[in-house]
């Protein structure tokens, strides 16, 4: 066992971790937005399903509807999103991203895409090559497969 107290076979998975976390973390900080980690996650999650209803927000984002209900309220007073009747339950109704919402979130993107490249472009080629070469296998790992 090691100081992180995981077998010698968990230590790439917690350098990984590690590595992943401080990386979003300096990108979140490095972006000029007053949004909150989960309502920029809201945002990407309706932008990649479409509208859908608040509970089915709450179940991708892993996190208590009225956390999510709190989420999308705040969403809707930035005008960043809007809500609708769902046409198959009157009674309940969908979150779409506004056109407000739609320009911000690929702001957002923009940005962070261009922090990061900067910081790639300090990796060496043989480093980038490997990044690069992982990027199948960091992608098959984000998803819920």
């Amino acid at each position: 066992m090691t100081t992180l107290d995981v077998p010698q076979t968990g230590l790439a998975a917690a350098r990984l971790r590690f590595a992943l976390t401080r990386l979003a973390r300096t990108l979140r900080r490095e972006s000029h937005t007053k949004l909150t980690a989960s309502q920029v996650s809201a945002l990407a999650t309706v932008e990649e399903f479409g509208a859908m209803r608040i509970s089915t927000l709450a179940t991708h984002e892993a996190m208590d509807p009225s956390v999510a209900t709190r989420v999308v309220a705040g969403l809707e007073t930035l005008g960043l999103f809007e809500r609708t009747s769902d046409p198959e339950d009157k009674r309940a109704s969908l979150v779409s991203l506004s056109e407000v919402g739609q320009r911000e979130l690929a702001r957002l993107w923009n940005e962070r895409t261009l922090e990061l490249d900067a910081r790639l472009e300090r990796l060496n080629p043989k480093e980038r090559s490997a990044l690069e070469a992982a990027l199948p296998a960091l992608e098959k790992l984000s998803r819920d497969e």
